[in-house]
């Protein structure tokens, strides 16, 4: 969705009280502010890259590693990152992102 900027099936893939944490703190609660949200960012952002690298999980629990870039106002961002995911059902119920930089270093090397 966020590629291609289609937010169709919103209602396909999350729970109607979807709760969902951004890495940054933003906080999205139920479908409408998801939807409110994601039409805002297709406005202001496009996104270049968001592969997956790893998918873990444990019943109803998803654990996935992801690179993510974007352009948002003139700026490229790039950032690795990983989401913990848990399902109710076949649809999506909480989402909570968590943001790693993208350049690492070995300090003591």
């Amino acid at each position: 969705m966020w590629l291609t900027k289609d937010s169709r099936n919103l209602e396909d893939i999350f729970t109607s009280n979807i709760h969902y944490i951004e890495c940054y703190g933003a906080e999205y609660s139920g479908l409408h502010e998801i939807k409110q949200w994601m039409s805002h960012k297709f406005k202001t952002q496009t996104v270049f890259q968001w592969d997956i690298k790893n998918i873990y999980h444990d019943k109803n629990i998803f654990t996935v590693e992801w690179t993510f870039s974007c352009t948002e106002n003139n700026k490229n961002f790039s950032f690795d990152g990983v989401s913990l995911i848990t399902f109710t059902g076949d649809k999506i119920a909480e989402i909570k992102e968590f943001e790693s930089k993208k350049e690492h270093y070995r300090p003591y090397k």
